[in-house]
Formats: C-alpha cells, sequence, structure tokens
C-alpha cells in the first residue's frame, strides 16, 4: 500500500497544501506544549483561546505539519521562506477537517476497531485490551483517554499503517456525540461497560445516560456486542435489540455468557492483587491482576472477551495480566514505608465509581488490619441531583478513621456530615494532610472528579512534591 502524505489530506478535507509532500502518519497534537520534533499541529479554535496563536510556538518546537484555516495563511505568514521545509494544509475549518482526513485515513487502512463507552472503566479496559492483544496482533489505541472527535482523530491519524486492531474510547456528555463518532470511525467490536449516573447535567436522568451510550451501536461495522449484564436497563434493551449481532454479557448475574464467579482484593509485599474467577462455554478459569477493586473483575471480562476474538486464550491473557499496572489515577496504588498504601483515584469520579472505590477500601482495610482515611473531591457535572448523590455517600463514611471533602459539592445546606468529617473548599487548605495523615498500618484513599487536582496531593503523599 501506498505512503498517505499530505497532499491527499488535502484532498479528502477539501483543503490545498504547501510545502514538502510528506507523510502524514505522525504523532499529531493540537497543544503546542506537547509537541515534539517531527510533530504535525492541528490549530483548533476552542471556547477561551484559538491554537492558531501557538503555530509558531509549535514550529519552534519542531512541528513538520500544520492543519490551519486558510484566513490564518496570511496574518500568520506561513507561506513565507522561512517556512519552507514545513508542510501546511490549509483549509476552512481545521476541526472539521481532522475529522473527515482521520476518517479516510482509517477507512484505507481498516483495521478492525474496538470501541468502548460506558460511565466507568473505559480508559482501564482500553488499556487491558490492549495488554492481551500485543502478542497477538498489532495494536494502536487511544492517547491517555481522548474520547472525543478530536481525540479519536488524532489517535488515528498517529496510527501506524500496519496496524490490525484500534481500540478508540468513546466519551459523551451530550446526545449524539456518540453517534457522530461511529459514524466517523464505526467499531466492529463495541462494549459497554456500565451504565451510571454522570453527565446528568446533559443527560438529565439515568434513562438519558442509557440512551446515550446505546448509540454506539449505530456502526454500519458491527460484528458482536460486549456488556454488562448486570446493568438491568442496558439488559433489557439489548434483550430485543440488535438480535442480529453476537451479543455476549458480563456479570454477576450471568448465565450464558461470560459469568463472574467471584472477585477477591488483597494486599501482599508491595502489591495489591484481583483475583477474579469465571465460568464461560462450559470451563471455569481465574485471571489474576494488579488491580485494586473487585469492580474490575468486570474490565477484565471485557477485555479477555475482546483478545480472544482475535485468537489469545486465558494463557496467554494470565502471562500478560501477571505484570499490567493501573495508568496514574485509576486504582494505581503504592506502598509507603511503616505500611502506609496510598490508593489513587484522583483521575475522576461519579457516584457508581466513588462507591466502589469507598467499598474496596473498608473491605481492604478490614481484611489488611488497617486504618482507613479518605480524601474525597466533589463529582462534577450531577446537575440537579449532585445534593443527592452527594449525601448519598455520607452513610459509607462513618467506618473511617478520617474523612476530608474537598469542593463546593460538599457544602450544600442539605448534607449532614458525620464527626470524623470534614470539609474544604481549595486545594491549598489541605496540602499539609500528608502530614496529619501519614501514619502506620493505613490506607488513604484519594478520589474526586479531576478538576480537583488531586494528583497533586497524592504526589505530596508519595514523592513529596506538587506535580502541576
Amino acid at each position: 500500500m501506498a505512503r498517505v502524505t499530505v497532499s491527499d489530506a488535502a484532498l479528502w478535507s477539501g483543503g490545498k497544501y504547501y510545502g514538502p509532500d510528506i507523510q502524514l502518519c505522525r504523532s499529531w497534537k493540537n497543544d503546542s506544549r506537547e509537541v515534539c520534533p517531527g510533530d504535525a499541529f492541528v490549530a483548533l479554535k476552542g471556547g477561551k483561546t484559538d491554537g492558531h496563536n501557538f503555530v509558531h510556538s509549535a514550529v519552534d518546537r519542531g512541528a513538520k505539519l500544520l492543519l490551519v484555516n486558510s484566513d490564518k495563511l496570511d496574518e500568520l505568514s506561513l507561506l513565507g521562506a522561512e517556512y519552507s521545509g514545513i508542510s501546511v494544509i490549509a483549509v476552512d475549518n481545521t476541526e472539521k477537517a481532522l475529522a473527515a482526513v482521520a476518517k479516510e485515513y482509517l477507512r484505507l487502512h481498516a483495521p478492525k476497531v474496538i470501541g468502548i463507552t460506558g460511565s466507568v472503566g473505559k480508559t482501564t479496559t482500553k488499556e487491558l485490551i490492549v495488554s492481551l492483544l500485543q502478542s497477538v496482533k498489532k495494536v494502536h489505541s487511544t492517547i491517555r483517554s481522548f474520547n472525543t472527535v478530536i481525540g479519536c482523530s488524532l489517535t488515528i491519524l498517529a496510527m501506524p499503517e500496519e496496524t490490525e486492531v484500534l481500540v478508540l474510547e468513546f466519551g459523551t456528555n451530550h446526545f449524539g456525540e456518540i453517534r457522530e463518532m461511529v459514524s466517523l470511525f464505526p467499531p466492529h467490536l463495541a462494549i459497554i461497560t456500565e451504565v451510571a449516573p454522570a453527565h446528568l447535567e446533559g443527560f438529565k436522568d439515568l434513562d438519558g445516560v442509557l440512551s446515550a451510550k446505546m448509540e454506539i451501536f449505530e456502526s454500519e461495522k458491527l460484528e458482536m456486542i460486549v456488556y454488562n449484564s448486570d446493568n438491568k436497563p442496558l439488559k433489557k434493551q439489548l434483550s430485543y435489540k440488535y438480535n442480529n449481532i453476537e451479543k455476549i454479557g458480563v456479570g454477576r448475574e450471568e448465565e450464558s455468557g461470560l459469568k463472574i464467579l467471584g472477585s477477591d482484593i488483597s494486599l501482599a509485599g508491595d502489591e495489591a492483587q484481583l483475583i477474579s474467577s469465571y465460568s464461560f462455554e462450559g470451563s471455569r478459569f481465574e485471571l489474576k491482576t494488579h488491580l485494586f477493586g473487585v469492580q474490575h473483575s468486570y474490565n477484565v471480562g471485557y477485555a479477555f472477551l475482546a483478545a480472544r476474538m482475535f485468537g489469545a486464550g486465558t494463557a496467554e491473557a494470565n502471562e500478560k495480566l501477571s505484570v499490567f499496572l493501573p495508568s496514574s489515577g485509576r486504582g494505581k496504588y503504592k506502598r509507603l514505608p511503616q505500611n502506609l498504601w496510598i490508593i489513587d483515584e484522583a483521575y475522576n469520579a461519579n457516584p457508581r465509581s466513588m462507591r466502589a472505590a469507598i467499598e474496596n477500601t473498608l473491605n481492604i482495610a478490614g481484611s489488611s488490619a488497617l486504618t482507613p482515611y479518605a480524601v474525597l473531591g466533589g463529582m462534577r457535572e450531577l446537575g440537579d441531583s449532585s445534593a443527592y448523590w452527594h449525601q448519598d455517600m455520607i452513610q459509607m463514611l462513618i467506618p473511617f478513621g478520617k474523612v476530608i471533602l474537598l469542593g463546593e459539592e460538599w457544602f450544600d445546606e442539605s448534607i449532614v456530615i458525620p464527626d470524623n468529617t470534614r470539609r474544604y473548599r481549595s486545594f491549598e487548605e489541605i496540602t499539609s494532610l500528608p502530614d496529619s495523615l501519614s501514619l502506620p498500618d493505613s490506607v488513604i484513599l484519594i478520589k474526586g472528579s479531576n478538576s480537583y487536582g488531586l494528583k497533586r496531593l497524592v504526589a505530596l503523599f508519595t514523592e513529596g512534591r506538587h506535580v502541576y
């Protein structure tokens, strides 16, 4: 297959190109601060800033390919002699052009696409799938948690041309968003990890969340559906829809698909371990990995089924899972001196994931003779029901030795906190916590919506410094 170049991208996007007709496939960035030598930079207009203001910064950092709006060419002087070695694609609208180019690039190379959506567990499931598939297929996946049209487009344009399996995350906070992604980048295997209260400002209620997640099944190339069969509304919807597509449920109540027989988490040495027992197609087996939380038995199950679709078996799965580690903010753990454990769940939070994290922390504290503590940031984007969901968590906090609540969400007048709990509005008020909570034989859960920046607190505990 001939290499795809800048001239192809100009044709696909209805734009014009200037400069060398270089290879299109490379690392694509929309943040000039992240550009490395040889990268492509797309200038996007956002609500607060315009990426065109940072084009020259991207070039200074080594960008060799630019995607810009045509009406900015003269202003940026990109056709001058000093930029003769830079390839430029000029289009009417960079955001639309980026998606159009990614769509055609994906269509041309035609890997099998795995699309993952759900209220929790998308990124962990993606990372598990990639880990399990690496030994049997040439696999490429979303960068970090890039789960929008823009993020998926950037990921696809960085995809090596020999890729056999592409793993994408489809996130959403409004109706139609997943539908658009599916129309551009249709998955062959669609996974719904969970349907739970999240982004309720856009969806209003759980029915709205379910409706939005179901958009992933509109893919014109869909061959298989893997889903959480313990989620009753989702299971009900799939009981009479998409009957021409293979469907496999994963759950503790599952009978015909992948049944979770048991989950056990433990702390041993410097590591956490999750042992998940399953029953599938008449056989029973265990999968072991270093993940913190029984909810990950679902994510491991989804990943196992995805890997099985492409030829990986139980033995290969256990080999890869034995060295798999969670990413920062998603159940990553660290043991500090004096048997102090930090559970890093700082990336995000909604009622389902918050409840699971609290339960897991209490369970592991009880089984390991540790005193549990927690620092919990507010849960964002819950709309009018925010106070209800935050109050719903309060009773679960009573068994903790001490709990710190961060954010305005915890200050609603309807929320009554127990004696072991303190509330703060700003991160600066809690920076001294490592001094007071670094106690022997304890476990500290740190969890909250990403915007609260609790990863900095994790760093204060584990490294003794801020991370911004």
